[in-house]
């Protein structure tokens, strides 16, 4: 490492520990902070594998005030109604106790949830891509050069968006909180003292995702209550699949996480997993995943966020209740006097409104508007919110759909030349976070089996590109279908047939 760089780590270490101290002294004296626990949660393809009703304990367990869901496969409504929680977003895979917006910005994967009216933290979900798994590589040989290079090439991309879109807000005065399943362990687990005490840390290493966090100011909850990972590894991953098989010799690590920025503290920290488990705080027989979850309590002082207006939900049929939660700036409560929530065509300015409603009605200064929708014919539209002379503040896309719709899927053009894009649409699809496209060949009745997939970026409706970057080259000549699957799960919502030929 060359001295520069010494410098600028020295520079940013000394920069994230003014800030943990400041905002630290911040969150014990104000009087306004609140306990906020946040659970993280991979639940093991949708739940199933081993018993729902277990997972449902498991979360009912934690006592959770939010709860960050992997891999729900198209559940987290239903995660929500079951257990109580009055507040989901499909798109983000988050359940909580308190109202959730979608941001402005859709450069990160996160929420904000209005702890106090007006008042919110920022709620992030990550589930970063697991192949190639990095310890996958340590077990096989691969030296810490190599290693280093799968995670700078895949996971650090990934979590480099966070980053750069919540490290202001957190400095803006918004607590951040981000957990998940980050397929990578920590570089403060693997030390030179694991080596001796772990036969999987083979070295010691600096995995980038993790040091890059650190970097930025954020704190691993975990390890600033448990701060020897040789007296307290906190394994996560594996379980077993399930409890207590693993494979021969398994990778085990800390690979579920829960990190915090800005003005919070951390009370605690705690693993939920199966009864009697090395380090488990919270015990559920049988354990219904493969990973543990983390449970982390904070002490938190809510901030201010942007003007936002947020549809309860994304799509909804015609004639069902059209209900739109936001929040303006300048004053204490996000209230907005003498303001306007106005429904428009997609992309259409507001001055020509197909319904609207006033943001205060005589004494009531309302957070949340309801309109019915039997006026609305199915589409897109937008949900903006006016200030009293007219200005936009925010606007958020929703999509009305005929009772009885069902999820589409197209191809711009029924054959292709081998060395041609395909570009597939998609309409009425459910809007969760992980919904996506696969290019299968025709009648392969493996659904696993895909060609080639893109994410639809949780839209309703959309159009993709299959290019050689998304494919990795031409496709061979012969009969596909493009395929609408649900939320990461091997589940056919939609097909269409093309066809490709040999190119001239």
């Amino acid at each position: 490492m060359g001295e520069a760089m010494r410098r600028i780590r020295y520079i940013l270490t000394s920069l994230a520990l003014l800030l943990a101290l400041a905002t630290a002294a911040s969150a014990q004296t104000d009087d306004n902070a609140v306990e906020l626990r946040i659970m993280t949660f991979n639940v093991w393809l949708g739940g199933e594998q081993v018993n729902i009703g277990r997972v449902y304990d498991a979360i009912r367990a934690a006592k959770a005030d939010i709860v960050l869901l992997q891999e729900p496969e198209g559940q987290t409504r239903a995660f929500a109604a079951t257990l109580g929680y009055p507040y989901a977003s499909e798109r983000r895979h988050i359940i909580s106790q308190y109202p959730l917006f979608d941001p402005p910005t859709a450069d990160a994967d996160f929420a904000f949830a209005e702890i106090r009216p007006g008042r919110f933290v920022a709620v992030g979900d990550i589930h970063l891509t697991s192949d190639p798994y990095g310890p996958g590589a340590v077990r096989d040989g691969k030296t810490a050069e190599e290693v280093l290079k799968i995670e700078t090439d895949t996971r650090l991309p990934e979590i480099g968006p966070y980053i750069t879109v919540l490290s202001p807000l957190a400095a803006s005065g918004v607590p951040v909180f981000i957990g998940g399943d980050f397929n990578a362990p920590s570089h403060l687990d693997w030390t030179a003292a694991m080596v001796t005490a772990r036969p999987q840390v083979r070295f010691p290493l600096e995995w980038p995702v993790s040091k890059a966090l650190a970097d930025a100011g954020f704190r691993d909850s975990y390890r600033e209550i448990h701060p020897d990972p040789v007296a307290t590894p906190g394994i996560t991953w594996t379980s077993g699949y399930p409890v207590p098989h693993r494979d021969a010799n398994e990778t085990i690590d800390r690979i579920d996480q829960i990190y915090a920025l800005g003005n919070s503290t951390t009370v605690a920290s705690q693993i939920v997993g199966e009864t009697g488990g090395p380090d488990i705080d919270i015990g559920i027989t049988p354990w219904p995943s493969d990973h543990h979850a983390v449970v982390s309590t904070f002490k938190a002082v809510p901030g201010p966020a942007p003007a936002m207006i947020s549809p309860e939900r994304r799509a909804l049929m015609v004639g069902e209740p059209l209900a739109l939660r936001f929040h303006a700036t300048g004053s204490e409560d996000g209230r907005l006097e003498g303001g306007k929530v106005a429904i428009v065509a997609a992309g259409q300015p507001a001055t020509t409104p197909l319904m609207s409603m006033p943001s205060n009605d005589g004494t009531d200064r309302r957070s949340v508007v309801t309109f019915g929708s039997v006026l609305l014919k199915a589409g897109a539209y937008d949900a903006v919110l006016l200030d009293a002379d007219g200005k936009e503040l925010a606007r958020a896309p929703f999509w009305m759909e005929e009772p009885g719709a069902v999820p589409t899927v197209g191809v711009d053009h029924p054959n292709y030349a081998d060395n041609e894009a395909i570009v597939a649409s998609w309409k009425n699809a459910p809007g969760n976070r992980r919904d996506w496209l696969g290019i299968y060949k025709a009648g392969d009745p493996d659904q696993m089996n895909y060609v080639a997939f893109v994410y639809t970026g949780a839209a309703i409706e959309g159009t993709a590109t299959f290019d050689d970057s998304v494919i990795g080259g031409p496709l061979a000549a012969g009969d596909y279908e493009m395929r609408l699957m649900r939320d990461d799960a091997y589940l056919v919502l939609a097909t269409t047939p093309f066809s490709v030929s040999a190119a001239p």
